[in-house]
């Protein structure tokens, strides 16, 4: 037996993929230099050359159970403490390795913290446009994703709609700026605004 949920999301094509099959295909049509293919992530510029080195000293010299054995199920605790330090320097925070919580990317990110602070039957609200990936996200969890509709004028959040959809079941609200997929950046006076009281 397989669940049929499960089974039509992995079935279902990403807008995004899509975009990208569209620009691949484009590119084979007109050359690709002439293709500004935005759908994906990809790296645009090269890796700096002291990353690609420092890789390959690790694999020649670094001790091969080190290098490819797992890390502790809470992160590499001298990764931690790098991290904890960086984020200290550069915003005069005061955070130490137990704060930190690595993961592999930003999806299981947002999973983690979601779970964190719900429980099943919880809603979780969104600001369109948003990530679509939300949707698996929030919904494998039990959730009810709700989306604020955009503020089509600015792509700042739209307050008067934010405000009616906020309730007692609400337990977290995701904020994506730079957003994707428009590109816009909140303002200042727009995050102010989202991280104050409303009443």
């Amino acid at each position: 037996m397989i669940n049929e949920t499960y089974k039509n999301m992995l079935g279902a094509k990403s807008v995004i993929r899509e975009l990208s099959e569209y620009a691949t295909a484009r590119g084979k049509e007109i050359g690709y230099e002439n293709v500004f293919d935005f759908s994906l992530g990809n790296p645009s510029v090269e890796v700096p050359k002291s990353f690609t080195d420092e890789m390959i000293r690790l694999l020649q010299e670094e001790d091969t159970m080190t290098l490819h054995g797992y890390t502790p199920s809470l992160g590499n605790p001298l990764y931690k403490e790098k991290i904890a330090e960086s984020l200290n320097r550069r915003f005069d925070m005061n955070y130490g390795p137990e704060h930190i919580f690595p993961t592999t990317g930003a999806a299981g990110a947002i999973s983690h913290a979601v779970r964190a602070v719900t429980k099943p039957g919880d809603e979780v609200l969104t600001f369109a446009p948003y990530f679509p990936e939300y949707g698996p996200y929030i919904t494998g969890a039990g959730l009810k994703l709700s989306v604020v509709p955009a503020d089509t004028e600015t792509f700042q959040i739209n307050f008067d709609k934010f405000l009616e959809m906020l309730n007692p079941n609400v337990m977290a609200v995701l904020i994506n700026t730079p957003n994707n997929p428009s590109g816009v950046a909140y303002s200042t006076e727009t995050l102010k605004k989202a991280g104050s009281d409303p009443n």
